[in-house]
């Protein structure tokens, strides 16, 4: 009983893996998958390998329902939400910027830009920053991190007497760190969140901004698909 098991499990084994093979024909530089004619675009770069170090090649990249995507892409986040003074003790403000971040080779940096203010439209600090990110993701997520050198100016308002009111301008050096998560929508677009601090002589800032995420990771279609008769 059990061979008969045994050579009924190889049959429809084998059964499968040529009914299998038989969807995608390969000829004359033609690929036929279920019927649909594609043409082969740019297949000489390698697959997903590990080196003995387990780093991805350069080069590499990875397809996902035709579409070709590589690693080591750069990306840009833009976005706004709300962020706390923490030296002047003001109640919730507006906060706004984007973060540009790009490769060498397989190190990630990132530069960016702030804006912040008692509310929209009303910005008493701008600051720039540039540093290291590091930065990990699958098909549907990404999670990225910075440490940055920062540069902030400004002015800052203070009351003086009941109804009048003085402003002191300020430019400071700092330090600048982020975290953001993006789920990804179309694997080069997606929506996120992330928590910021910047620090200097002249005050200290957190804030939490909502994101828009766009990736350079789309390469185009493995295959071109076309009407051949």
């Amino acid at each position: 009983m059990k061979k008969i098991h045994f050579i009924i499990f190889s049959s429809l084994f084998f059964a499968t893996h040529i009914i299998a093979q038989t969807d995608t024909v390969k000829l004359n530089g033609e690929v036929i998958i279920n019927g649909k004619h594609y043409k082969a675009v740019d297949d000489t770069k390698p697959e997903y390998t590990q080196t003995k170090k387990r780093l991805i090649p350069l080069d590499s990249e990875w397809v996902f329902k035709n579409k070709r995507f590589r690693y080591y892409n750069n990306w840009l986040t833009i976005g706004a939400g709300v962020q706390q003074n923490l030296t002047y003790k003001r109640t919730l403000g507006f906060a706004g910027g984007l973060n540009f971040n790009f490769h060498i080779k397989r190190n990630y940096f990132q530069t960016g830009l702030e804006i912040t203010g008692e509310k929209f439209g009303y910005y008493n600090n701008y600051q720039i920053h540039a540093g290291w990110a590091n930065r990990w993701e699958d098909r549907d997520y990404q999670f990225s991190s910075s440490i940055c050198i920062s540069y902030s100016s400004g002015f800052q308002v203070f009351e003086v007497g009941a109804t009048h009111y003085d402003t002191r301008r300020f430019q400071q050096p700092g330090f600048y760190i982020s975290g953001e998560v993006v789920k990804k929508i179309a694997f080069d677009v997606g929506m996120g969140a992330m928590l910021y601090a910047d620090f200097n002589a002249e005050q200290s800032i957190v804030g939490f901004r909502f994101l828009l995420y766009f990736s350079g990771s789309y390469k185009g279609d493995k295959y071109l698909h076309y009407n051949g008769n």
